[in-house]
């Protein structure tokens, strides 16, 4: 029901709005989505490197800080 009457509100304010500010809440309602999806992505892969982990314990490598730095020292910096 709130889902209904928030849905019923908003196409109430957009089909009010002037052109251009209807187009700048389209491309925030293309933003939003764009988001939720690589969020949606992100934790996706982070379930697979957990469940890879879990499968194979014998292929992680756990490294002190001082071998961290050592290793990644030659990698260049972002920019």
């Amino acid at each position: 029901m709130v889902a209904l009457m928030t849905r019923e509100l908003l196409r109430n304010e957009v089909e009010v709005l002037p052109e251009p500010i209807a187009a700048e809440v389209l491309d925030f309602v293309f933003f939003v989505k764009a988001r939720h999806a690589e969020d949606a992505f992100l934790w996706q892969q982070v379930e697979v490197a957990r469940d890879r982990r879990r499968a194979h314990p014998e292929e992680v490598v756990t490294v002190t800080a001082a071998e961290w730095d050592a290793m990644t020292s030659v990698l260049e910096p972002a920019c």
